[in-house]
């Protein structure tokens, strides 16, 4: 059985359309069924009231109320399942059994375009998260020496001596907090980048997932990396890391060049610097993640 973490069901249907010259039928089965009930009564009260018209003239005279109640209870319920025979999920066996049987899966050596298969440990990034846990504007008085860090801040910013602002500086860097609030400067940065989307790395590979796609919460999903467990990743190689980090920048006097490769040099750069991408590691268009027990 998967533990499907992330499903690009749009890609996934095209790419099975493509395969089987039209997109797999939806069954649908409905069951319904519907019970009612209902009850009818009806109360009558009826009032005499007797008198005279004059002392000359006696007659008598019968007034009746009379109060109806009707009352009709009808209880009625509906119960629909809707069984989809060809699931979200079951598209994606569909699919494996496509690429597996036609021998189009490669685990290693990856090229540009090629249908790439990796199982390894999951490191996933929710930057948008990330950068909500490391903001303390309203918990900053509970956590321990964080104060004494923010006034080390703004003794720095105030202080004009280059020595004591070195000396300052300097233990401001050494400070864990500053390494927290780097993490919350990038995380900003990095959602930008990367809007609506999230980022995922296992064995060699580092993907952008759309959020729209994923099936777990990012707070479960954090929490599930704490387990040993390996996850698979089935998508699509779009690039290979050749260079950590882009050492000549001379390419940015060019305008041109600038707008084509600038974006993807400082992307690198980014990911570099905190570790998320090394040599040899690939880009992937990921199509599905899931456990498989």
């Amino acid at each position: 059985m998967k533990e499907i973490i992330y499903l690009d069901t749009n890609l996934v249907n095209s790419l099975l359309a493509q395969k089987n010259a039209g997109l797999v039928t939806k069954l649908v089965n409905e069951n319904s069924e519907s019970d009612s009930n209902a009850e009818g009564g009806f109360d009558q009260t009826a009032t005499s009231v007797s008198g005279g018209v004059s002392t000359l003239i006696k007659a008598g005279a019968n007034h009746s109320a009379i109060a109806n109640e009707n009352y009709n209870i009808v209880f009625s319920r509906s119960n629909r399942n809707l069984i989809e025979t060809a699931l979200d999920d079951y598209s994606l066996d569909l699919l494996l059994q496509e690429l597996e049987g036609n021998k189009l899966l490669k685990t290693s050596d990856f090229q540009d375009g090629d249908f790439v298969f990796a199982v390894g440990k999951l490191d996933f990034f929710d930057f948008e998260q990330l950068k909500n846990v490391f903001t303390f504007d309203e918990v900053e008085d509970i956590l321990p020496e964080y104060d004494e860090f923010k006034k080390l801040q703004s003794k720095y910013k105030r202080e004009k001596n280059n020595t004591r602002k070195e000396q300052l500086k300097s233990k401001i860097s050494h400070n864990g907090w500053n390494n927290l609030e780097s993490i919350r400067s990038m995380s900003a940065y990095f959602e930008r980048l990367f809007p609506s989307s999230n980022l995922a790395k296992v064995s060699n590979t580092i993907s952008v997932l759309p959020k729209e796609f994923m099936k777990v919460p990012t707070a479960q999903l954090g929490l599930m990396q704490l387990s040993g467990r390996q996850i698979k990743i089935l998508g699509i190689c779009s690039s290979t890391f050749d260079e950590q980090t882009p050492s000549d920048l001379s390419m940015m006097a060019n305008s041109m060049e600038v707008l084509k490769k600038a974006p993807t040099a400082i992307l690198t750069i980014m990911l570099d610097s905190f570790g998320l991408v090394s040599s040899g590691d690939y880009l992937i268009r990921p199509i599905a993640i899931y456990y498989e027990g």
